[in-house]
This record gives C-alpha cells, structure tokens and sequence, in this order.
C-alpha cells in the first residue's frame, strides 16, 4: 500500500477514535496509582489499627453483609496486601445494573472503616476505562475499538516516522526547523512507540477475552475459561463448607503460598475460587499465582489452575492483564506507563495542529496559483 493512504489512515484514526483514546489514556494513567490516589481522596479506608488479622474471613464477610443493610450481596472477599491494610469485600449488588459495593474492614478488629457504593471516584474511573460506563451498551467492545486504532496508529506511525539508516540518530533530537508540535509529535512518538503498543495490544484482549481465547487457540492450546467452573447441585440439606474451611483446605494443598482474595460460590452450581500468590510479591502476577475451584458441599478440589500446568496459550493470556496494568516492571514501570497514558492527548492535538498547518499552506498555494 502507499504511503499516502497510510498517512490517511494514521490521521484519520487520531482525529476519530484517538479523540474516545484521549480519555481511555487518561483514565489508564490514573488506574495506574489507583490506590494511592484514593488513600489520599479516601484516607478513612486505610486507617486501620495497624495490627495483624485477627478474625476469620466468615467474620469479616458478616460484618460487611450487616454493613450493606441487605442491598448487596458479597462475592469476594480480599486479604490485605501487606500489613496494616485493609480486608475488602466486593458485592455485587441485588438491582439490577447496580454495579459492586465495597467494605473496608480494620483487620485487627473488624470495624468497618468504610462503605463505597459503586467504589467511589476511583470505581467510576475503573469502570470507564474497561467499557466507558455503558456496559449494557457494548462499552467494553467499544474501548477495544480504540485499543485496535491505538495500535494501528502506533505502527503506522513508527513506519512513516522512520528516517532511513542515514538519518538515524539526527531524526532522535528536536529540529530547529520544525514547529513545536511536530517535534513532540515525532519524539514522543518514537520514544512512547514500544509501550504504547503494548498497552493498546493487552488492551484489545481485555476487552475481546472470548475472541482473543479463540485467536491464540489457532496457535497453541488453550485451558478451558476460569469462569466456566461450575459443579452439581447438591440434594436438598446438603450441608455447605464456609468460607474459612475453603481456605483452610486451599492453605493445606499449598502451604508456602500467600491467600489474595476468595470469590464466593454465585448460585447452587457455583465453587469458591480462591486465588493464592507467590509470598514476597506485591500484587498477584496472572502467569504466577495459583487458583484452585473448590466444590462448597465436598470440599473437593475440582480444578487447579498453576503455573507447572498451564499450557503456553494460558500464560500468554494470563499475562496480558499483569503486562497492562505494569504490574512485572515495578514502581519504574508503573511511572512509565502512566506517562504513556498522557501521550495519546498529546498525539491528537499536536497532530491536529499538524493537519491544520498543512491545510494552510496548500489552500495558500492553491491561492498563489490561481492568482
């Protein structure tokens, strides 16, 4: 194809879906510290006595069912990432569309130190980002819409930014001769380019999960989905193991992991699905951490998803979501990738300003001409 019909593309895309990409961009910056920034819009959620956990997670769960007064019913419960943090309970709420609540809980004493219905600023900007608020409205196909015209816009840009062998390195610094906008255009572009791409390519199998299973399927095998794990129902009195016993059974299988958070069972054929991680790590790595299904009546283990047994197809999947939020490059990535959120903003005014410019000097010319 021609270079000009790549320039129209690279330029229609950024002043079309790049403009939705401004805000997907600027949310994900945000998402990026999300925890610190709503410590500091929210710091009753955090003050906690600072002690160890001292109560069994059945106890928490109660606390934060009599604290959502029956509008919501808890599906997962938390454990504090490090010391002195808080236990959280997500639950979903009961009307329909209601979203998820969440309960903060002191660990030591089992106070609730705070109840966020929908999870606050922070839980509208999450939201946002993944579907842009309208997830009855295909919000999550739509922002990966934007991801796949990010990525386009990323490698046509590269492509028709590269300078040739010769021009390498002087096409690396500002041009005096340049207008502003151009050179923030170019260097942000090539400086931003790898991990920009990375995000909009992770982006676009967050948001298309089932059919980026499927695309990867074509190439290696790939492990039945995770939210798929469902066992019989039991007859009627069938008794139901709590919570804790889930846990207990899940530390037995594994005793050097770290408990991260317990879904409830939802429904008479639903299991606890317990998520452990690796200790020492400071969030659960997808391609790392260990996930067992336990049946809630038998207490059996009816799957185990670990890193010994996944196949190439599941680790590449597992890791889209830990590559996108940073979560392997520590704080120095984390840093990064909230600048490169920025750069999308960026990208479409400089551009813009670049598409104007040009307008100007060829109905300039057209004028000289026919003059």
């Amino acid at each position: 194809m021609t270079r000009g019909f790549w320039v129209q593309v690279h330029l229609w895309l950024g002043l079309t879906l790049g403009v939705l990409g401004i805000f997907v961009g600027l949310s994900g910056s945000v998402l990026v510290f999300d925890r610190e920034i709503d410590g500091l819009l929210n710091p009753q959620r955090y003050r906690t006595s600072g002690g160890p956990r001292a109560l069994g997670y059945g106890e928490y769960l109660e606390r934060a069912s009599r604290a959502l007064e029956g509008r919501a019913r808890p599906a997962i419960v938390r454990a504090p990432e490090q010391e002195g943090e808080p236990v959280i309970v997500l639950a979903r709420a009961k009307e329909e569309g209601g979203g998820f609540a969440r309960v903060y809980l002191d660990p030591s004493t089992g106070g609730v130190l705070d109840v966020s219905r929908g999870g606050g600023f922070i839980g509208w900007v999450h939201s946002f980002h993944e579907n842009l608020t309208l997830r009855e409205l295909h919000g999550r196909e739509i922002v990966g819409a934007v991801g796949i015209a990010m990525l386009v816009s990323s490698l046509s840009g590269i492509c028709l930014w590269w300078p040739g062998r010769a021009r390498f390195v002087a096409s690396l610094r500002m041009h005096r001769a340049w207008p502003l906008s151009r050179n923030l255009h170019y260097l942000s572009g090539f400086y931003g380019f790898v991990v920009l791409a990375m995000l909009s390519f992770t982006g676009i199998f967050l948001a298309y999960g089932d059919a980026g299973r499927a695309f990867v399927s074509f190439f290696t095998p790939v492990s039945a989905a995770q939210r798929n794990v469902t066992v019989e129902a039991p007859g009627e009195g069938t008794r139901r193991i709590t919570v804790d016993e889930a846990i207990t059974i899940a530390a037995n299988a594994f005793p050097d992991e770290t408990l991260w958070s317990v879904g409830l069972p939802q429904g008479p054929n639903g299991t606890y699905r317990v998520n452990l991680s690796e200790p020492g790590i400071d969030s659960p790595q997808p391609a790392r951490g260990i996930v067992l299904f336990i049946d809630p009546h038998s207490g059996a283990i009816v799957r185990r998803v670990h890193p010994s047994t996944r196949t190439s197809g599941d680790s590449f999947l597992a890791m889209q979501r830990a590559l996108h939020m940073a979560t392997p490059f520590g704080v120095a990535g984390r840093l990064v990738t909230c600048v490169v959120g920025l750069l999308p903003g960026l990208f479409v005014a400089t551009g813009s300003l670049m598409w104007l410019r040009k307008r100007r000097v060829r109905a300039r010319t057209l004028s000289a001409r026919s003059a």
